[in-house]
């Protein structure tokens, strides 16, 4: 474990934590706070809104996330603090996809063993679950090594298919790409993403 003392979450520092809500946004960019429980779609909490979001795309239990992007919204109860974060996993089942990236144990990110970054399932959490019951910021068990961070910048850029010549890639960071993909649709970004494993996945 990295000594430290209180330091709120950075890009590329790794927690293990078991986020049981998570925010969805549905079709029409409306963002809440959903319970990952159900297996099935869920109707958007907006009061005048008929969409639905599902939450059984994320990944269940507790699990190390690599923190990508911290940010603030408002909703009815107030400004939220948040974090974009990617899981890890050490499930084989995922070695290969496109939109994985396969991270070895250094002595940088303290993992265990090999793990799988899932940028697919890129998830917004709420910072409350990388605090401790004393509201303090949980310890990180690392942090990616400069290699990692980039190769998983690359998978971000690649999950949206974009020209390597075009103005965008060029000037684009991995932040941006995340705030991208969460202006999206919530089916839409599930459709591209499961276009690219159908076509890459094989």
């Amino acid at each position: 474990m990295v000594e430290q003392k209180n330091q709120k979450p950075r890009k590329g520092w790794i927690y293990f934590i078991n986020p049981q809500k998570v925010y969805l946004t549905c079709k029409s960019n409306h963002t809440y706070l959903y319970d990952i429980e159900p297996l099935d779609y869920v109707e958007c909490q907006h009061s005048s809104c008929t969409q639905k979001v599902n939450p059984s795309r994320v990944l269940r239990g507790a699990h190390p996330y690599i923190v990508l992007t911290s940010k603030k919204f408002s909703d009815e109860s107030g400004y939220i603090e948040t974090f974009n974060a990617i899981p890890l996993t050490s499930q084989e089942t995922y070695k290969g996809l496109p939109t994985t990236y396969p991270i070895n144990p250094t002595t940088k990110n303290c993992l265990e063993k090999q793990s799988f970054a899932l940028v697919h399932q890129i998830c917004t959490i709420d910072a409350n679950y990388f605090k401790n019951k004393e509201g303090k910021w949980k310890e990180r068990i690392g942090q990616l090594d400069k290699p990692d961070r980039e190769a998983i910048g690359e998978r971000l850029k690649n999950l949206f298919d974009l020209e390597q010549d075009d103005w965008f890639t060029k000037n684009v960071s991995s932040e941006l790409l995340i705030e991208i993909m969460y202006k999206m649709p919530e089916n839409q970004r599930h459709l591209a993403i499961e276009k690219l494993i159908d076509e890459f996945g094989s």
